[in-house]
């Protein structure tokens, strides 16, 4: 995993974790946001579902994220780039 920087709205955080799509059968890349980090942007993330696209900037490109599902284990929110 490697550690970005990634800005929603109003909201950033410097220790979410990008892994590559080749570490996940489903082939897509995820993002881990932990909700530590920002608690009011996990809040924010709870209330969004699956099929609504967020816009990002993860270090500094534009993105589009989806909420996957919450790791309860890594407190974290799972999300898909597409």
């Amino acid at each position: 995993m490697g550690k970005t920087v990634v800005k929603i709205g109003s909201f950033e955080v410097d220790d979410a974790h990008l892994t590559p799509a080749s570490e996940h059968a489903e082939g897509k890349i995820t993002l881990a946001i932990p909700c530590k980090s920002d608690p009011d942007l996990c809040m924010q993330l709870d209330g969004w579902d699956e099929h609504t696209s967020i816009p990002a900037m993860l270090d500094g490109q534009q993105s589009l994220l989806y909420k996957q599902h919450y790791d309860r284990h890594a407190d974290a929110w799972v999300m898909r780039l597409e």
